[in-house]
């Protein structure tokens, strides 16, 4: 039987501004956090305004910028191909072995190469598909792609799913292909590259970019010096949480006294886990919720996280 040609759209709305972009330049403002943007060539970078943390794969590979000790850099990997041992690739690479943190990382772009390695983490995605695409104008479509930028998409009803791909899969541009036979499925996910961006789209980058970073440079709200940034997970709705609010006071009060700084986060500061040295979960906790991939995210950064993923999983599985 012969195949059936499908028909496809990539989704990706026309933004109002043009090409020429006039994104806020990516100036720190805490001086705990260093950003580099790293690109295949300078002149990848040509349809945006400069900036001062733009460096090119070659230097960065030969020449890596100085940082103060103890202080956190992140790296945004941006060249044009991330195949076994090319610039991307060993940009990456040489980011995690030089201990800083980046997206892409080695193992994301490892998955990313095969749908074995990472069509296990679609099953939960694709039953939210039929739901999120019911009575939208793409649904009567037989397929589309998806750009998204830092886990941020144009197209209202599958953001949830963007950023829960981003989550799953951490890097700067994803191109997702969406099929429907009986139901919608993702049939594919690969990384996109800068260069290949149309003027409409570049501006979309931007805005994301911008807002990422601007995660990366949050304002600290105490001018004093911590030994050690502490997150705490809590869910403010939750009913009857593992811990209250005036323990959640507490845990904040005996953390500035023993030098530990701690700061609240929510399911929604997924992507800023890496920012602290130390996770604590006060939220009920199962393994097919997102704080189970809060802790296999922060085990996997490195911190120091409790519950850990073997304990949610012992926990949940009580016999």
């Amino acid at each position: 039987m012969n195949a059936v040609p499908v028909k496809t759209d990539e989704v990706s709305a026309q933004p109002q501004r043009s090409a020429t972009l006039n994104v806020n330049p990516l100036k720190p403002v805490s001086t705990r956090s260093q950003l580099l943007i790293v690109v295949e060539r300078l002149e990848d970078w040509s349809s945006y305004l400069p900036s001062e943390h733009l460096i090119s794969a070659q230097d960065y590979l030969e020449n890596p910028p100085q940082n103060n000790a103890g202080q956190r850099v992140q790296v945004i990997n941006l060249c044009r191909s991330y195949r076994y041992l090319g610039h991307g690739y060993y940009c990456s690479l040489l980011a995690e072995a030089r201990g800083h943190h980046v997206i892409p990382s080695v193992k994301t772009i490892s998955e990313l190469t095969r749908k074995s390695l990472y069509g296990l983490a679609l099953d939960d995605l694709d039953k939210r598909l039929e739901h999120a695409l019911r009575d939208h104008p793409y649904d009567e479509t037989e397929g589309f792609t998806l750009s998204l930028y830092f886990g941020q998409t144009d197209l209202a009803p599958l953001q949830d799913l963007a950023r829960q791909l981003f989550e799953a899969f951490p890097a700067p541009i994803l191109l997702v292909e969406f099929r429907k036979r009986d139901n919608w499925h993702i049939v594919g996910i690969k990384t996109g590259a800068l260069t290949r961006l149309r003027d409409h789209q570049q501006d979309q980058f931007a805005q994301s970019l911008d807002s990422f970073s601007r995660k990366i440079w949050r304002q600290p709200r105490s001018r004093r010096t911590y030994r050690y940034d502490l997150a705490i997970l809590h869910d403010p709705q939750e009913a009857l949480p593992p811990s209250n609010r005036k323990a959640l006071d507490n845990f904040i009060r005996v953390g500035q006294q023993l030098g530990v700084d701690v700061e609240l986060i929510e399911k929604k500061d997924y992507s800023r886990l890496a920012e602290y040295d130390a996770l604590l979960i006060r939220e009920t906790t199962s393994v097919d919720n997102h704080t189970y991939r809060f802790a296999k995210k922060a085990e996997s950064e490195g911190l120091v996280v409790m519950d850990d993923p073997a304990s949610i999983l012992r926990c949940t599985n009580k016999v």
